[in-house]
């Protein structure tokens, strides 16, 4: 197992002072692992310098050793690898203070770590993420993007993971260049196959394929294995939305989020990486004492569905989805916190005044869940729930389970 090592000392003492130790601390974890590094750095210029010196994007995990306190500012830097991180502390120096600081900073960015203060502790924590290197590496390792904005009302939208973002200038450059042909030809089996198109005309839906062609090459050339665009913004633009895009997109297993919200997007990678099955990201429309109906105008086409407009504006290609019947599980992600929900299909219901994909699921105490749920946009996926709680306290998520 390759291990990454850095000090870090404040800019107020000596690292003379500390080199001994460090040394001896190489020596134990050299028993051990293959170690990368064991430089003392003292400030983010010299951060900087070790980044040129080593990458490393290639160790397996990372040990990070404050030796005093005020260590943090620089050391913080390193969450930008996205490696597992055990964070060592003694009693002394304010070392151990420094390093639960530095662990807190790196789980606010989903990255899974660890505070310890013996080397045995130190051993085990590393051996345990090295059993887990798959696992983590999907997850860890992903390039999502976001097109265009967060939407504005996603007031509790707040994600610290790296991402690429592409302007909507640039989608727009993207979709300029596809042509209406192109679109149908993009959509054609699509059509085909639906149950029934009600609203959308044929250049409703070749409009609808050009945005999927766009995305599709924008996926391609940023290199991105899942994406959410900020949807709203595109009907005034060029008349229509991506909802028919991300439609096809999930069902292809390319996870695709709307609204620009990027804990939806991580939930749903989660789900198509460790399970190979979609999710469907939906509003809470409605709830009783046993029951949550969610509903949206984009859903993986898992089963039979109806072609129709995006319902707030009327335009654009929308999807109603016939969800089957069967267990699944409920979940909300935001930050490193997440609520996992037991939950059967029971049907789908078809009122005009909501989205256009409806699905009723049977919640026993529905109303404490709404009560203790996180926000609004919630993922509906056909896995076992207390599977996706415990693979998402493996990965560090704080998680409820109802």
């Amino acid at each position: 197992m390759k291990v990454g090592l850095v000090f870090g000392v404040s800019e107020l003492a000596s690292p003379e002072a500390f080199r001994e130790e460090a040394a001896n601390f190489v020596r134990v974890l050299e028993q051990d692992f293959d170690v990368v590094g064991g430089e003392i750095i003292q400030s983010r210029s010299d951060f900087r310098k070790l980044k040129e010196k080593i990458n490393f994007n290639d160790v397996d995990a990372l040990v990070l050793f404050p030796l005093t306190g005020g260590t943090e500012g620089f050391l913080k830097e390193f969450s930008v690898f996205r490696r597992p991180t055990v964070f060592y502390g003694n009693p002394f120096n304010n070392s151990l203070a420094a390093a639960i600081e530095l662990r807190e900073y790196f789980r606010d960015r989903l990255i899974p770590s660890t505070v310890v203060k013996s080397s045995e502790e130190l051993k085990a924590a590393l051996l345990a993420y090295d059993d887990m290197k798959d696992v983590l590496d999907r997850f860890l390792r992903a390039r999502i993007g976001l097109i265009g904005r967060v939407s504005p009302w996603l007031i509790n939208e707040k994600l610290d993971i790296p991402y690429t973002h592409i302007s909507l200038k640039k989608f727009y450059e993207y979709y300029e260049k596809t042509t209406a042909e192109e679109g149908w030809e993009a959509v054609k089996e699509i059509v085909e196959n639906a149950e029934e198109i009600k609203e959308p005309d044929r250049e409703s839906l070749a409009k609808a394929g050009r945005v999927y062609v766009a995305i599709k090459r924008i996926l391609e050339d940023y290199h991105l294995k899942g994406f959410t665009v900020g949807c709203f913004d595109l009907i005034g633009k060029i008349g229509t939305t991506p909802c028919l895009a991300l439609a096809m997109f999930n069902a292809q297993g390319i996870p695709a989020a709307c609204e620009g919200e990027l804990n939806a997007l991580i939930g749903m990678m989660i789900i198509r990486k460790f399970f190979d099955e979609p999710a469907f990201m939906g509003n809470l429309a409605d709830f009783d004492e046993n029951h949550v109906v969610i509903a949206h105008c984009t859903a993986p086409l898992v089963s039979k569905y109806v072609l129709r407009t995006h319902f707030e504006s009327g335009r654009g290609v929308g999807v109603a989805v016939e969800f089957p019947p069967g267990k699944a599980t409920l979940f909300k992600i935001r930050g490193r916190h997440a609520v996992v929900a037991g939950v059967e299909v029971e049907g789908n219901e078809f009122l005009e005044s909501r989205c256009r994909t409806q699905v009723r699921l049977k919640l026993e105490d529905a109303p404490e869940f709404v009560d203790g749920t996180l926000g609004n946009h919630h993922l509906l996926a056909y896995v076992d729930p207390e599977e996706l709680s415990d693979l998402l306290s493996e990965l560090g998520f704080e998680v409820m389970l109802y």
